[in-house]
């Protein structure tokens, strides 16, 4: 099996799983869509800070190692 074929399984598996979740829950629905509302804004806040953090860290690394090629190539 390709890993593609994996993902796309392993997300299509995680679906199926939310959905009977969803439907077998003993809340109501504007309940459910509440918590499920408040978990994905609380989760894209934290990709967010994520990828601030990882793009500044990326963008240092790659100041240093320009500066590091700028420094080898003066030195020839």
């Amino acid at each position: 099996m390709k890993k593609g074929d994996v993902f796309g399984f392993i997300l299509l598996a995680l679906g199926a799983g939310v959905a009977a979740g969803m439907l077998l829950a003993p809340k109501s629905g504007k309940d459910t869509r509440r918590d499920l509302s408040e978990k994905f804004e609380k989760v894209f806040e934290e990709a967010c800070d994520f990828m601030t953090y990882e793009s500044g860290r990326i963008k240092s690394k790659v100041s240093e190692t320009v500066g590091n090629l700028k420094g080898r190539f003066d030195e020839k």
